[in-house]
């Protein structure tokens, strides 16, 4: 399956938002959110520091040409702070799941940003936790942490990849 990773610009932005709802649509299933009077999950607020934030770039998935998916990073990891990288935000469309491209799209994104990550999920969001294990632990054959989140509120994993 042919997955591509594109820088998304200032004008992908009407694109990542509509994304970002099913993203939040799914979140939302899992911790019993309601959608918003507008009938929305969350605002566009959640998009601005990534066009304004020198430490944040954003990225489409494609699968064949067809988007599939984004994938949001940040230097200065939320826990680790500056000199780790995170994935603030990552998703995949339910029609491209278990088919390889979450992990393909995760595995460039850690390729073109060698270095320190840390990446962090939310308690009831298991399947993601599973994701991300199998995901890191194939990438760095095992080396890396597997902790709760240091806030109580999920799990955490840390690698660096830099001597990969």
């Amino acid at each position: 399956m042919d997955v591509e990773l594109r820088e998304a610009g200032r004008e992908d932005t009407p694109v990542l938002l509509r994304l970002m709802q099913l993203y939040l649509y799914d979140l939302g299933t899992i911790d019993g959110w309601d959608v918003g009077d507008d009938g929305l999950y969350g605002t566009a607020a959640l998009m601005g520091g990534f066009w304004t934030d020198p430490k944040r770039r954003s990225f489409l998935v494609r699968v064949g040409g067809r988007l599939a998916g984004f994938v949001l990073i940040r230097d200065g990891a939320h826990f680790a702070g500056e000199g780790t990288r995170e994935i603030s935000e990552f998703f995949v469309l339910r029609r491209y799941r278990r088919r390889g491209v979450g992990e393909r799209a995760a595995t460039r994104v850690f390729d073109m940003f060698p270095g320190k990550w840390e990446l962090t999920e939310l308690t009831r969001n298991v399947e993601a936790q599973a994701f991300w294990r199998r995901v890191i632990g194939r990438y760095t054959g095992q080396r890396f942490e597997d902790v709760p989140r240091p806030d109580g509120k999920g799990q955490m994993q840390r690698f660096d990849n830099s001597r990969r």
